[in-house]
This record gives structure tokens, sequence and C-alpha cells, in this order.
């Protein structure tokens, strides 16, 4: 008679379970970190842009242009072209720049809001009495500080 050498029914079945409760913790968190690492790249996405857009202001001050807004919203729509909206493919990933004359920085990062998911939107306040700001802000789906909407501004003089 040959000894048989293998495994029971109950060790197999032993193995399954913990393999099943190891899936039903494992599945969840890494789909809360896809979500985390969408937002992520969204505030970032953001925050480049917004630095972007100073510099590109200060070069337009330099030269002594006016009208603000429609050349920041022109430059940004000309080198925008690889950015992608981290949640949704089919949405630009920013939105135009808008005037905001004679708003404060402290009024626009409370007030401020964004509609779509993953899209930035961006603000100018053109200098009065000497200093302004270029501000962004983006909707993310989980609370960052608090909040689903991530703002930043930057003063300008």
């Amino acid at each position: 008679m040959k000894k048989q050498s293998g495994f029971t029914l109950i060790e197999l079945l032993l193995v399954l379970a913990i393999i099943g409760i190891i899936s039903a913790i494992a599945i969840p968190a890494m789909l809360s970190q896809r979500s985390r690492a969408r937002d992520k790249a969204a505030v970032d996405n953001m925050v480049g842009r917004l630095g972007d857009l100073v510099g590109q202001y200060d070069k337009l001050r330099e030269a002594g242009s006016t009208g603000f807004a429609g050349k920041l919203t022109s430059y940004l729509n000309k080198t925008a072209g690889t950015d992608k909206n981290p949640w949704n493919a089919n949405a630009a990933a920013f939105a135009a720049v808008t005037s905001t004359t004679g708003a404060s920085q402290t009024a626009f990062l409370s007030n401020v809001t964004v509609g779509s998911l993953g899209q930035a939107k961006f603000y100018i306040a053109p200098p009065a009495n000497g200093v302004g700001f270029i501000g962004g802000a983006v909707k993310v789906q989980n609370m960052i500080n608090g909040s689903v909407n991530v703002k930043k501004s930057v003063a300008i003089e």
C-alpha cells in the first residue's frame, strides 16, 4: 500500500478562508490609495501651474503688458496640452484665469469654490496699492486640510 501525501480538505478550506480575509482588507485599502493618488496629482498640477503663471506674470509685467487675465489664459491654453485631469481623462486639467479685481487674498482663500473634480481654476487680482495675488483652486475627493477645495495663492507686485 502506498503512502499518500497531500493536503486535506480542511487545510485547503482554511487557506481559502485566510486568502478571503486578506482580500477583504487589502482591496478597499488599495482603492482608497488610488483616490488619494489622484487627489495628490490634481493638487500638484495646480501648484505647478500656479508657479508657471507667476513666472509668466513677471515676464508680462517686465514687458509693460496689461490685460493679464487674458494673456495668462492664452499661455495656459498653449502650454497645458499634455496636462491631464487625474479624475476625468476627457476633461481639461485647467480652467481659464479669471480676473478678480479688488478681491483680497484672504477673501479668495476663504470664499473660492471649484466645480469639477480634479480641474484647477486660477484667479488673478492685479496689484492695487502695490499688492495683488495669483491664486489657484482645485476640487478633490478626499478632504485635504479639512476641505475638498484645495486653494493656494501667491502675492504679486
